[in-house]
């Protein structure tokens, strides 16, 4: 945790003086779709939904930091956490520059807020209360007159530790979302 603290930080720091090239705010919401890996697990759809803020810091590049609810798991198990993604990507613009293209990773930490398991509780009392993930996302959207930033947002995790205690199994999973930000400061 000090370590991504520690680059929250450094990044503030670098980045701060173009910090005014565009920040925003925003709102996120879609679906997930998850499973485990390393063992035959099915599936399962859940929800996400979330705030997120960032700023452009050159006119490639952007940062940003979200908090999400998202649900993870497989047809037998449900996990809720909430995620904290710091995430770094480059910027492709069109359109007269609103259209905006952009493509990201970064690190995400997840602490688990509930489970249930259909099966045997001893599941959930094992299960890992923070869970590690590398982000990979695109993310597609304008930017309008007034300000307002709509787009689409697909995002793979791949856990990076065990998701519990007793066995070599991590979550895994997709993330579609919607994003409605607007534009803040200058």
């Amino acid at each position: 945790m000090r370590t991504m603290l520690a680059a929250v930080f450094g990044l503030v720091t670098l980045t701060s003086p173009a910090m005014a090239q565009r920040q925003f705010v925003g709102l996120t919401g879609g679906a997930t779709l998850s499973d485990f890996g390393n063992i035959s697990s099915s599936s399962r759809w859940g929800g996400t939904a979330g705030v997120t803020v960032g700023y452009r810091t050159f006119h490639w590049s952007a940062v940003s930091l979200e908090g999400t609810w998202v649900q993870r798991g497989d047809e037998n198990i449900r996990l809720d956490y909430i995620d904290i993604p710091l995430l770094i990507g480059g910027v492709a613009q069109a359109g007269g520059g609103d259209l905006r293209t952009r493509f990201y990773s970064g690190i995400n930490v997840g602490f688990k807020i509930s489970c249930n398991a259909k099966t045997d509780r001893f599941i959930c009392d094992n299960a890992k209360g923070t869970q590690w993930f590398i982000p990979f996302g695109l993310m597609v959207g304008r930017w309008t007159r007034q300000g307002t930033f709509v787009a689409v947002d697909v995002r793979y995790l791949l856990g990076l530790a065990d998701a519990f205690n007793l066995s070599s199994v991590y979550n895994r999973g997709w993330q579609f979302k919607l994003v409605v930000g607007r534009s803040v400061g200058r």
